[in-house]
């Protein structure tokens, strides 16, 4: 490549990385972009080039550095433009590699990683370090990343959206058959996988498993707060109350509202605590707002909110009945009694907002 020399060592290349990083980046990507050239330097044989047998591949790059496969993406990306990596050998699979009919045969080499070259910019080395490096031009549409889970565009069938270019896993979009290619080692049926069914929010759990499964949608819902306790520790917290005939929502309702229509607080506010003090606090805080519900032995301090709209309801339709029996008879219905409101007594003024309002409109007179 014109104006790339092999770096001579591994240390002048981290210090190269280390200059254009500062350079161009902030600090967050300087950060994961050393821990990504470290992580490239350590997996390197003699000759600077990267060793998939030894870890260069994403998926155990986004684990040592701790970023996702799309971030690994964008960081090999943006060395590859500053002239400090040299794709040598574009990654593929067996579905990808051109020679075996997409897959059709197999050719026995499985998924191959890509492999780069570290390299620097020229003006950064010495002139007498080392030659310019050679390296055959690789097709940008040849190159698939590792791991790859794509696959390039083919007639009628699915092709892939080219919003990356080639360095991320992009989103596959098109046409599908509904069935693979004949002789691909795959079947033509697949059987679909059933999304999972959540415990509906209105149904009272009886037995210990519809417990746990409410539990489990209780953390699902609430992910930010509950979801730091375990399903088992919700449910040994919340077995009395779904014992009484409680619902999800009823326990939602309980946990953010007192009896008499209070509002809580926040049920977390130890977001910043470590774990351990933060899951403390919050079993204390259900305990506590649980408690004004139910009683320590189970007995109902006070009815649900189902159950208080469900009494409202039976109560609305009882009324009804009366009046539809007292039409159907003939009987008047009775006048409501009458409301008698008591108004506070008038606030007389004191002898001295009299005095002093007296005075004041005495000096109005006498200006104008």
């Amino acid at each position: 490549m014109d104006g790339q020399k092999l770096a001579p060592t591994r240390a002048a290349w981290l210090d190269a990385v280390d200059y254009l990083a500062r350079a161009h980046c902030n600090r967050q990507r300087h950060r994961n972009l050393m821990h990504l050239a470290w992580q490239l330097a350590t997996r390197t044989d003699a000759t600077m080039m990267t060793a998939p047998k030894r870890g260069a591949t994403w998926i155990v790059l986004g684990e040592e550095v701790g970023v996702s496969r799309r971030t690994i993406a964008y960081l090999v990306k943006w060395l590859r433009e500053h002239g400090l990596l040299v794709v040598v050998m574009p990654g593929s699979t067996p579905r990808t590699r051109r020679g075996n009919l997409w897959g059709r045969f197999d050719d026995g080499q499985g998924n191959l990683a890509t492999e780069y070259a570290l390299t620097a910019p020229a003006e950064l080395l010495g002139d007498d370090e080392l030659q310019p490096l050679k390296v055959d031009a690789v097709d940008d549409a040849d190159e698939v990343p590792w791991p790859v889970e794509t696959v390039t565009e083919r007639p009628t069938f699915s092709h892939v959206s080219e919003g990356v270019e080639n360095l991320c896993t992009p989103v596959v979009s098109g046409l599908s058959l509904a069935r693979t290619l004949p002789n691909a080692g795959a079947r033509d049926n697949s059987v679909t996988t059933e999304p999972a069914v959540s415990w509906p929010r209105l149904e009272s759990p009886g037995t210990r498993k519809d417990q746990l499964a409410a539990c489990e949608r209780l953390r699902t819902d609430n992910g930010i707060t509950l979801g730091i306790l375990s399903v088992k520790d919700l449910r040994s917290m919340l077995r009395l109350a779904f014992a009484a005939g409680w619902t999800v929502a009823d326990v939602e309702h309980a946990l953010n509202w007192r009896p008499d229509g209070q509002h809580w607080g926040d049920i977390d506010p130890g977001r910043l605590a470590g774990t351990v003090e933060r899951k403390r606090g919050m079993r204390s805080r259900i305990r506590h707002r649980m408690g004004l519900w139910i009683a320590a032995d189970g007995t109902p301090l006070v009815r649900s909110a189902s159950q208080q709209a469900a009494d409202e309801e039976a109560a609305m339709w009882q009324e009804e009945e009366r009046r539809l029996d007292l039409a159907l008879n003939g009987e008047p219905e009775p006048e409501p009694a009458a409301q008698v409101v008591v108004l506070k007594a008038r606030r007389t003024p004191t002898e001295e907002y009299l005095t002093a309002r007296a005075t004041m409109e005495a000096r109005l007179k006498e200006g104008a």
